[in-house]
């Protein structure tokens, strides 16, 4: 018979089809955990070092955007593409969820790997990114947006969106239709709808879908979804919302235009995320069997480790943490693993468990 408290603090467990799904869904339990039940002895030289974290790192919220730079023009970049978890947290706790989640992946990523990739970027260097991603990076701007219009138009008539119960579906939420359009006034905004959030970490927060035409013709889906807590606030408090968007934003996007992915204000209905809706360029194995798509799950969770490293390692903490770490690098490895497969024994469990 499995304890109760095995599932106590996991959430949408019946919905999630593996444990891979069910660890992305549970970012607020996983520092919830670690705030209260882990066995954190074996973490103690590392926990001092603090600073912002992704709170929700995994491969899915990795990805290539087309971003300015200051005032020059657009290019594709491989960035943090989800905030929502971030702020200030313990960089080796922050580490240890990737794991988690790169191992309910593949059992078979090797952890020293990621360790490897991860204590390079905490040094500020940068590991050559796989050869598919290369491809992608080098993709003009004009392709990505056209691929961007072309998923409007595909969800779209000459008069809004097409509905469709549990994709998406018209919209009849309290915010008044003015209240949004005032977000475009360059822009004609021509339907609104609701997407309806069936797992996840984001269920029930309202997500309303925007399609909104350009003077050019051009249209494109622009979401706007509401602003909740994130996760590494369970651990730790959190500054107010304006100073912990900047905070993050000059860790994940430095140098970059923020306005992409925006927090906005609505007059009495509180904090929103603005947003296109994005194409996604990288199509995650998740379960794939086939070796060139294992082989390129491989290098992607070793390469977001890299990544991660490197956003650790531009904050004023990295280097005595980096320190701290190189007294002793086999302990920080066994460290690390033994945390990471503590917990990803607890999420098994409750996979189980919900069977």
């Amino acid at each position: 018979m499995i304890d109760n408290a095995i599932l106590d603090g996991f959430k949408e467990i019946d919905d999630s089809k593996n444990l891979s799904q069910l660890v992305r869904s549970n970012a607020p339990q996983y520092w919830q955990y670690m705030k209260d039940r882990a066995d954190r002895n074996c973490l103690r030289r590392y926990l001092p070092f603090e600073g912002i974290v992704a709170g929700d790192a995994h491969m899915g919220n990795f990805g290539i955007l087309p971003l300015r730079a200051g005032t020059g023009t657009r290019q594709m970049k491989y960035v943090n593409i989800d905030f929502d978890d971030a702020g200030r947290g313990r960089f080796v706790l922050d580490f240890i969820h990737y794991v988690v989640t790169s191992k309910a992946v593949g059992g078979d990523i090797k952890i020293r790997h990621l360790q490897d990739a991860y204590l390079q970027g905490l040094a500020g260097r940068e590991i050559e990114p796989p050869k598919k991603l290369k491809g992608l990076l080098e993709m003009p701007v004009s392709d990505y947006d056209d691929m961007v219009a072309k998923y409007a138009e595909a969800h779209s008539s000459k008069d809004g969106f097409v509905f469709q119960t549990g994709k998406i579906e018209p919209y009849k939420g309290g915010i008044a239709r003015s209240a949004i359009e005032a977000l475009f006034a360059a822009e004609n905004l021509v339907d609104l709808g609701t997407r309806p959030i069936g797992r996840g970490g984001s269920v029930g927060e309202l997500r309303i879908w925007i399609l909104v035409q350009g003077k050019n013709l051009q249209r494109r889906v622009v979401e706007l979804k509401q602003y909740a807590e994130p996760a590494t606030a369970i651990y730790q408090p959190q500054p107010p919302v304006e100073q912990w968007l900047k905070e993050v934003r000059d860790v994940f996007w430095p140098g970059l235009d923020g306005s992409d992915y925006e927090l906005v204000k609505i007059a009495e209905h509180g904090w929103f995320w603005v947003r296109d809706k994005r194409v996604s360029l990288i199509d995650l194995p998740y379960s794939s069997k086939k070796n060139k798509k294992i082989e390129f799950r491989d290098e992607l969770a070793t390469y977001d480790a890299n990544q991660l490293g490197l956003a650790h390692g531009r904050q004023a903490r990295a280097s005595a943490y980096y320190r701290a770490i190189n007294t002793d690098t086999e302990a920080f490895r066994t460290a690390t693993k033994e945390a990471a497969l503590a917990y990803l024994e607890l999420a098994r469990k409750a996979e189980l468990a919900s069977v």
